[in-house]
C-alpha cells in the first residue's frame, strides 16, 4: 500500500474555507497521520486556575480539528507528537487512537523500528 501524504497549502491549494477544504480533503482520505509539532511554548499563566509550574508546549489547533474529523469519519488515525507537546488529542486516554510521542526534530524520528508495528 502506498501512502501519500495530503497537506492543505502543500499537496492541496484551498479553493474555499481552509475548513471546508480540510473536511472535502479527509472525506478522500483511508487513514490520518497527525504530527503534532511544538506551535506554542507558554511560560506564564494559568489552567484552570492553577499557575503554571513548568512550560507547557502546545501544537497547533489544526491537530485537533484534523484529529477530531478523522475520528468522526472512523478512519484509521494515528498521533506523533514532538515530547512535551500536550493537551488535547495528545493527552493519552482521550480517544482510541495511537498516540506516540516522538523526538519530531530527529531527521531519523520515522524509522525508529519502535514505531514500525504502529504504522
Amino acid at each position: 500500500m502506498e501512502l501519500v501524504p495530503r497537506t492543505l497549502g502543500s499537496s492541496d491549494y484551498p479553493s474555499k474555507a481552509p475548513l471546508d477544504e480540510v473536511i472535502e480533503i479527509m472525506d478522500e482520505c483511508k487513514g490520518a497521520v497527525i504530527l503534532g509539532y511544538p506551535q506554542v511554548l507558554v511560560s506564564q499563566g494559568a489552567v484552570k486556575g492553577c499557575e503554571l509550574e513548568i512550560e507547557m508546549l502546545l501544537p497547533t489547533e489544526w491537530n485537533h480539528i484534523e484529529a477530531a474529523l478523522a475520528y468522526s469519519k472512523g478512519i484509521p488515525l494515528i498521533l506523533f507528537h514532538h515530547k512535551g507537546v500536550s493537551r488535547g488529542v495528545f493527552d493519552r486516554g482521550v480517544m482510541n487512537a495511537f498516540i506516540h510521542e516522538v523526538d519530531l526534530c530527529s531527521p531519523t524520528w520515522s524509522m525508529d523500528s519502535a514505531l514500525n508495528g504502529a504504522i
